[in-house]
């Protein structure tokens, strides 16, 4: 019987499938915790590996909450933040900007309270204290044209945003919500500017970038193909950061993360943490280490929240019923605050 023995304080899980190319792999995840503080320390209270997408509300008119950790590898980190963006000290303001920096890759999202168009231009922003960071409030929108006919437009980046215009006339817009969340380099000014949907939140798989990394599901992959993944499909699919965030390697630990105007406490300065894991697998009485790599930072300021997840993959065809056991290991950890 396959037997998960945990030596970390983490939360680990393990899991089989095919992989890509449809060979029956076992998959070892470990998930930490950590909390948001003066220092980091790892979090009384673990959160386990998400097990299935979560959406804020309904997944066809909401964005994605949390993206699952049970899938097949990705090739780079990605960083997601979930959280608000804070006027200092808590105060009224109309506009501000907010800022996430991890290693060389860093964001800048100008956040404005609500307005509206009028008379071919944004009304003056209502003054807010702290606004959602989520893709409801980013550039993106679809429009409908015809409901009879089911004919529509839409960002596909972001289907569910505010700002798209669409084929509606100047007329149409009238009062209709801009976004709260731009891009400073490039702000919409009048009707029919376009721009990149701002935010630091998980993309949906159903969006682009995501979906076009998925395959080609035609007759000739239900041909030849089935039920595994086409030949086409790319492990890029799975990263599901903002792609300034998709970075082009594993983070390794100790890289450094700024973030300005993103918590109600004021500014927060770390250092990923550092974090030697093994995981030793037995199987048909012999011993595996496949690499761990970390595959996913997210920061949470709400909760004071870190969490990275890390992934091996060992393919283990026509093995699987002799995997043994797996040990998950924690060799070394730095840039944490360790118990007394």
């Amino acid at each position: 019987m396959l037997q998960l023995k945990n030596n970390s304080p983490f939360a680990p899980s393990i899991s089989l499938f095919p992989n890509e190319q449809g060979i029956d792999t076992l998959y070892v995840v470990v998930k930490a915790t950590f909390t948001l503080g003066d220092q980091l320390s790892i979090s009384a209270e673990q959160v386990p590996p998400v097990l299935a997408d979560e959406y804020w509300q309904n997944p066809d008119d909401s964005s994605l909450k949390y993206a699952s950790d049970m899938h097949l590898t990705k090739p780079s980190t990605d960083v997601v933040l979930i959280g608000q963006a804070w006027a200092p000290q808590e105060q009224q303001v109309s506009q501000l900007n907010v800022r996430l920096a991890v290693a060389e890759r860093q964001k800048t999202i100008r956040v404005f309270g609500n307005r509206a168009w009028r008379d071919g231009k944004p009304t003056v922003p209502t003054p807010f204290q702290c606004m959602p960071l989520v893709y409801e409030y980013a550039y993106g929108g679809t429009h409908v044209i015809d409901t009879e006919k089911q004919t529509m437009l839409a960002e596909a980046r972001n289907p569910i945003g505010r700002g798209f215009v669409g084929k509606r006339k100047t007329q149409e817009l009238e009062g209709m919500p801009l976004p709260n969340l731009e891009d400073p380099k490039s702000l919409i000014r009048k009707p029919g500017d376009e721009a990149d949907p701002a935010c630091f939140a998980f993309v949906s798989s159903a969006w682009l970038p995501r979906w076009p990394y998925a395959g080609t599901y035609d007759e000739t992959w239900q041909k030849n193909r089935a039920p595994y993944l086409p030949d086409d499909f790319d492990l890029r699919f799975f990263n599901a950061a903002a792609p300034e965030f998709v970075f082009d390697r594993y983070l390794q630990g100790g890289e450094s993360v700024e973030l300005d105007n993103l918590s109600r406490h004021g500014p927060i300065r770390f250092q990923l943490p550092t974090c030697q894991l093994e995981a030793k697998v037995r199987i048909a009485a012999r011993t595996e280490t496949p690499p761990l790599n970390l595959e996913t930072v997210l920061i949470e300021p709400e909760e004071d929240r870190l969490s990275m997840v890390w992934r091996a993959a060992l393919p283990c065809d026509k093995q699987t019923l002799k995997v043994e056991q797996v040990d998950i290991n924690l060799l070394d950890l730095q840039h944490v605050v360790m118990a007394a």
